[in-house]
């Protein structure tokens, strides 16, 4: 097996890379197969420790899939339509049951639009549900990057563990641990060497925090990331910029480069931009938030949203933080984000069989 990353760009497939945790999701919706009408559908969940499905069919008492396959069956042709609902849960290994998710199907066939004088209409199946049932994208730990090590994810808990341990939801640690974060790495920005760069991320951070090397976005990303994955949070490196063009001679890109992260809050179920090269815990909308990185771009870009704009700051000199507009923040400029050409790698690793 060997590892590829995957580069995708946000504004060509947002939910793809924004998507949260479902209960419930689609794996895959077929029509049956031969003279039969009807559909099969593949569920899959996000539940920890997921046992199989429960389902039931027109108030009928619930079945076991335990793969998650489920058929339903209608009488092929008439002139009057059909219709089934299906109930589903998805139960743990521990019989912690999700709550149910109601799919209604329609069935119309081709005699029923010939009926009202539509005749070139094939059968058709309609399927709705409440709660939405998304067809699956991924998981949120795809984006996560390589898997850390035994002995990382022993440094980091030795590390933080204690640091974050009396805070709440995932965002609420996270929070902790960029402080933390920042006021060890902040000192030493600057131009890391050929071998920082080279480094396992922690080799990284010791090497920032000893005074032998110096680091810059990427390598205070790249640490802040390892950390909270370390710790069971997922999280993500998001690099930007464009490449106008680049050769042996020359490398020349519009606007400015730079890495920044997000991470994944289990409570709130959506990512969640920080940045430490910015002092930034979160960024607003007025009240609404914390965004997402492709939240905070389009805003930035839109000057009735901007001025709306602000971000959580953390001061290093007094260890305090507060949320601020965007004029009065340390940083001033951002023009990483600036402009609609401006263009996101979000790094996604698979496993290619």
């Amino acid at each position: 097996m060997a590892i590829r990353q995957v580069k995708a760009k946000f504004k060509d497939n947002y939910w793809q890379i924004y998507h949260g945790r479902d209960e419930i999701m689609l794996e895959s919706l077929e029509e049956l197969p031969g003279d039969d009408a009807g559909v099969k559908i593949v569920l899959q969940s996000s539940t920890e420790g997921l046992s199989h499905f429960l389902y039931s069919v027109d108030g009928v008492s619930f079945e076991k899939s335990d793969d998650g396959t489920i058929e339903v069956h209608f009488e092929k042709g008439g002139t009057s339509d059909q219709h089934t609902t299906v109930v589903v849960k998805a139960v743990a290994d521990d019989g912690d049951e999700t709550k149910p998710y109601t799919l209604k199907f329609g069935y119309y066939s081709s005699e029923f639009y010939k009926a009202s004088g539509l005749m070139s209409y094939p059968d058709i199946i309609i399927m709705g549900s409440k709660p939405t049932l998304n067809f699956r994208v991924g998981e949120v730990e795809d984006w996560s990057g390589f898997e850390p090590t035994q002995e990382e994810r022993q440094f980091a808990s030795k590390k933080w563990s204690g640091l974050i341990k009396d805070a709440g939801t995932d965002y609420d640690k996270v929070k902790v641990l960029i402080k933390s974060l920042m006021d060890d790495l902040w000192p030493h920005n600057g131009n890391p060497s050929d071998k920082q760069e080279a480094s396992r991320p922690f080799v990284q951070y010791e090497r920032m925090v000893s005074g032998k090397d110096k680091g810059w976005c990427s390598n205070f990303a790249t640490v802040f990331v390892h950390a909270c994955n370390c710790l069971g949070i997922p999280a993500r490196r998001v690099g930007m910029g464009q490449i106008h063009s680049l050769t042996d001679k020359c490398k020349i890109q519009t606007g400015g480069s730079h890495s920044t992260v997000e991470i994944f809050d289990s409570a709130s179920n959506q990512w969640i931009w920080m940045d430490i090269s910015f002092y930034a815990l979160g960024a607003y909308l007025g009240e609404e938030g914390p965004l997402n990185m492709a939240e905070f771009h389009f805003f930035l870009n839109q000057p009735a949203r901007r001025k709306r704009l602000k971000l959580h700051i953390y001061n290093l000199e007094d260890k305090s933080d507060k949320i601020l507009p965007l004029e009065e923040c340390p940083k001033k400029t951002f023009d990483c984000w600036e402009g609609w050409n401006i263009e996101f790698h979000y790094g996604k690793f698979n496993i290619d069989e």
